[in-house]
């Protein structure tokens, strides 16, 4: 068996650390955890560069640990993959970017006051990590996502603005397993739609 030869976008040589803390919720204990992490693997850098074998990248972290891995000395790449999109877990550990991936939906029925069913369901969007949330819409929340359909409740006195026909935006919670399940992805500007990028599956 030959072998494995490197992605193209690899670099030939470099030293990364696996990101085992992405998922913990920040902290001054997870903050100082990175830092440690950090500073083994520049470490570890210098003493094979020492030995005269040179280290192209030092690389770790990523979205939820961005802020503090990115300031580490001796770190000269970090790896926030989730970034453009951030899947909304993410604002629960530290990441300073904002969520911006919606699936635009449209209000289809409104069977009693507080309650209306919107045309999305897990065919357009994922609810593995948790349902979607409404887009700047207060007190109001999705409360099941069904196959094609979603259900949402809001307070009696405050469910203006969700009549049949009209458009909402839910954001998404997990964008990997959402953009697979489109062709194309609309980037949005001032309600203005700027670019079309076709999804490629």
């Amino acid at each position: 068996m030959g072998a494995r030869k490197p992605k193209p976008s690899q670099p030939d040589h470099g030293l990364t650390r696996r990101r085992f803390i992405q998922a913990s919720h920040a902290s001054e204990d997870r903050d100082r955890m990175v830092r440690i992490g950090c500073q083994s693997l520049a470490s570890s850098a210098e003493l094979i560069e020492s030995a005269g074998i040179p280290v192209g990248i030092v690389s770790t972290g990523g979205t939820g640990t961005f802020s503090v891995s990115g300031q580490c000395p001796g770190i000269t790449e970090v790896q926030p993959g989730s970034y453009l999109l951030m899947d909304a877990p993410y604002v629960n550990r530290g990441a300073f970017f904002q969520p911006t991936l919606t699936v635009l939906t449209t209000v289809i029925s409104k069977p009693i006051p507080g309650r209306a069913v919107v045309d999305c369901g897990v065919k357009a969007m994922s609810g593995e990590r948790g349902l979607p949330t409404v887009k700047g819409k207060a007190g109001v929340e999705l409360k099941a996502l069904h196959a094609e359909h979603g259900l949402l409740e809001m307070d009696v006195n405050s469910d203006a603005g969700f009549e049949v026909g009209h458009r909402i935006e839910l954001l998404v919670q997990y964008a990997d397993a959402t953009m697979n399940l489109h062709r194309c992805l609309y980037g949005v500007r001032s309600s203005n739609v700027e670019e079309t990028f076709r999804i490629e599956h």
